[in-house]
């Protein structure tokens, strides 16, 4: 299971140093990103790497607000659905060990002109070795 950590910044809260709800799927993003660069999916040199996925959608579940100072760790699990690809993120407060949020986007891969494409063989590869747990969040 691959695990990213993210620091809460200023910015990302609201007047009461709530974390604003938008920002979560940009953590997701992020943890995201990091998970399909370990993976050697796509490259930071190379940020048309990840230009290719298009996200179909998105459901998040807020379970407790993460606060400005709080470092959160982001689990994220990854399969494949004939073209779609899913992930799953469940965010939890690393200091509380509570999960604040879980959260499900739901990618397809695109070409130049707009139109879905089959995954790239290696991406396929990669999918199948990936770990999923079914049962995993509790509500999505």
């Amino acid at each position: 299971m691959f695990k990213y950590r993210h620091q809460v910044q200023f910015y990302e809260t609201d007047m009461m140093s709530i974390v604003h709800h938008s920002n979560y799927l940009r953590i997701f993003e992020e943890a995201r990103v990091a998970w399909a660069h370990e993976k050697k999916l796509i490259s930071y040199q190379k940020p048309e790497s990840a230009a290719q996925f298009a996200v179909l959608e998105t459901h998040v579940r807020h379970v407790r607000p993460a606060r400005f100072g709080d470092t959160v760790e982001v689990q994220v699990q990854a399969k494949r659905e004939r073209l779609k690809i899913i992930f799953e993120y469940k965010m939890t407060c690393v200091s509380r060990q509570e999960v604040l949020s879980e959260a499900r986007t739901v990618h397809v891969a695109l070409g130049k002109d707009l139109k879905v494409l089959r995954l790239l063989p290696e991406m396929s590869a990669i999918m199948e070795k990936e770990t999923w747990i079914e049962t995993w969040l509790s509500s999505l």
